[in-house]
């Protein structure tokens, strides 16, 4: 196994609030050791939602948002194509995960990632090679291989 692990918007959001709270800390420590190892991967998606977020219900100023958006770039910017839909409808019917989650997950797939970070799903729970982690159930050295 790789070991890539597809980082949800979840995670990356509470990482730029990094020193708010418990949750911020331990995923700017999760975004930190992904980057380090180069073990973190994300997609145009996820970046998208980061900037809808941050611009829209955390009310920063565009600039601020876009640099922050522009630093987790170094994740990937892959957009999702025709592919990844045919896979998020399998996934989606599959599972009973929402459709975004689902296209997110067919994204990881298609990325070749092992382990899927976000705190929106079941942690643990296995998925087409894919292994769910919670950034609050598991620190990053110690995380689940497959």
């Amino acid at each position: 196994m790789n070991g890539r692990t597809f980082i949800d918007s979840n995670v990356l959001l509470y990482a730029a609030q990094e020193g708010v709270d418990e949750k911020s800390a331990r995923c700017a420590a999760w975004v930190r050791y992904l980057q380090q190892d180069g073990l973190g991967v994300s997609n145009l998606q996820v970046m998208n939602e980061v900037t809808n977020v941050l611009t829209k219900r955390a009310r920063m100023p565009p600039e601020a948002a876009f640099a922050i958006v522009d630093g987790y770039s170094i994740f990937g910017t892959e957009p999702i194509n025709q592919q990844t839909v045919a896979a998020a409808r399998i996934i989606h019917f599959d599972t009973s995960y929402s459709w975004w989650d689902c296209v997110l997950l067919a994204a990881a797939v298609e990325l070749q990632c092992t382990r899927f970070l976000t705190e929106d799903l079941q942690d643990s729970h296995k998925l087409r090679g894919l292994t769910i982690i919670s950034p609050f159930r598991h620190s990053p050295p110690h995380i689940p291989l497959h």
